[in-house]
């Protein structure tokens, strides 16, 4: 799997990192130095939890042998569940966790916090 680096830039990584220490701090009131390093392991593990954002796709990961669908694109995150759409178009609601069987290849790197701004 490429890294997210790898996937949307090093500045990118930045933007989708901060945001994720910054909730982390907030909710769960934690030093920043600790939320980083929570953040930093998670998206270096490619934990979805820390990934999953609409405008992905997720192709099934090789070591993986159950009939499952081969490639996802999320559309809409709903905390732990997600609406998915597969490669024929067809949409599906999922766990969150079942994405632990596949792994990120492609990242609409925009997030709603990098949507430019227009005065």
């Amino acid at each position: 799997m490429p890294s997210v680096d790898q996937l949307i830039g090093a500045e990118r990584t930045a933007r989708v990192i901060n945001p994720l220490v910054r909730e982390l701090m907030r909710e769960d009131l934690l030093p920043e130095p600790v939320a980083y390093r929570i953040v930093c392991e998670g998206v270096l593990a490619a934990d979805p939890w820390w990934l999953a954002e609409p405008g992905q796709a997720w192709k099934l990961r090789p070591d993986i042998t159950d009939p499952a669908l081969d490639l996802l694109v999320i559309v809409r995150r709903d905390t732990d569940q997600l609406t998915v759409e597969d490669e024929d178009g067809q949409r599906l609601q999922i766990p969150l966790c079942a994405l632990a069987a596949y792994e990120l290849t492609t990242w609409c790197w925009m997030r709603p916090d990098d949507a430019p701004h227009t005065p």
